[in-house]
């Protein structure tokens, strides 16, 4: 069957959800183009370990070809998408639109601070490599900085992980916490400010 002939899935996303649709999805008259902004999939449970220096970030990250290798009805391409037309059928990514036959959206979500964008100077998101890597540094040079303070008190504040103020008195009475969705505000190697 000649490739025009095929039915077009573009699956936006190489989380959890695009990619177990590209691993289990298989149709002799379908090709499927899977469309993320990163070349990578993560496993985002264990970022925590990679950002306190557990686990570096190879070990909770696998390019997605790699995954996919077996799958030569499988295109990966790595972009960023900028928008869609759904009466045309169309994603626009940043260099070139993508016609389809069929959509799937798995683009995964990004760090709420419910409405509070103050929030997150004390409450930094880990969604990414990049934001454990960021967490990691701070970190690290908090306690590289806290070596060769002289000053004890110097040292014990580079040393402290404290928590800045009270998450729970600034939800809503009726939204129950929920501490999946919510960071406790920490300020790692930084003086607290007033």
């Amino acid at each position: 069957m000649a490739e025009s002939k095929l039915s077009h899935i573009v699956v936006l996303g190489a989380g959890f959800g695009g990619l177990t649709f590209c691993e289990h999805f298989r149709h002799p008259s379908a090709r499927v183009t899977l469309v993320d902004r990163t070349n990578h999939h993560l496993f985002q449970p264990l970022l925590y370990q990679v950002a306190s220096a557990g686990l570096s970030a190879p070990e909770v990250a696998q390019p997605i070809r790699s995954i996919l290798s077996d799958r030569p009805d499988v295109t990966v391409l790595m972009a960023q998408v900028t928008g869609c037309d759904l009466a045309k059928r169309q994603v626009f990514l940043d260099h070139e639109i993508l016609s389809y036959d069929y959509l799937v959206l798995a683009l995964g979500g990004c760090t709420s601070y419910f409405g509070h964008p103050e929030w997150e100077q004390f409450a930094p998101g880990l969604k990414t490599l990049d934001d454990a890597l960021r967490i990691r540094s701070r970190v690290l040079l908090a306690f590289e900085r806290a070596e060769t303070a002289s000053d004890p008190s110097e040292q014990e504040e580079l040393m402290a992980v404290r928590r800045e103020w009270n998450w729970r008195a600034h939800l809503p009475s009726w939204r129950a916490p929920c501490s999946s969705a919510i960071s406790v505000g920490l300020t790692l190697g930084a003086p607290a400010s007033s």
